[in-house]
């Protein structure tokens, strides 16, 4: 493609969609909980359970998440709902690492079973993982983080999950379309 890499980013990411949003919380070795949202996600593995998402550097190097994952080799990726978009995209600002995400915006917090880093408490369906892997793209000044992680919990709020079906009017996800462009997923059709 013969375009520059900002306009090749917002192009890719303007071609698929809609895209799920994981709103990663981690934990620096401060101890700071750090919030951030990635809309490149995805189901890696059933079997394990695997769940991994994208994360670009920035310019100055690694994003405070990619960070915090490789130092303490644990996250929780908390599903996102239209009624936290606003929080959400306040959270994808350019705080300094000491300066908790989840505090300035007003997300309330609950412990996690087996890991150390929170869960939003505005999520209705949370992952706590273990790094299970990195795969790394791209190179100086374009590098590209994939980080993999092995599901150890799922927590769900009342009426969201039954057995292994997921309420998706209860849980009533936010799609990123490209920018600040969101979708909702109310409207579904079966074929």
């Amino acid at each position: 493609m013969s375009m520059t890499e900002d306009s090749r980013y917002k192009f890719l990411t303007g071609s698929v969609v809609p895209r799920p949003i994981a709103l990663v919380t981690s934990l620096s070795e401060e101890g700071v909980l750090n919030a951030a949202p990635f809309s490149q996600y995805v189901i890696v593995s059933v079997t394990p359970p695997l769940l991994a998402f994208v994360a670009h550097d920035l310019p100055g190097g690694a994003k405070d998440t990619v960070r915090n994952v490789l130092a303490t080799k644990t996250f929780v990726i908390n599903s996102v709902t239209e009624s936290m978009a606003e929080q959400v995209q306040q959270c994808s600002q350019l705080y300094p690492p000491s300066v908790s995400e989840v505090d300035e915006v007003g997300f309330t917090t609950v412990p996690s079973l087996h890991i150390r880093p929170a869960r939003i408490a505005q999520s209705p369906l949370q992952f706590e993982c273990r790094l299970e892997r990195t795969v790394e793209f791209g190179g100086t000044g374009s590098r590209t983080t994939m980080i993999v992680g092995e599901v150890l919990a799922v927590h769900s709020a009342a009426g969201v999950v039954s057995g292994h079906r997921v309420d998706h009017s209860r849980l009533s996800p936010l799609g990123r379309i490209a920018g600040r462009a969101y979708c909702r997923t109310g409207e579904v059709i079966h074929v």
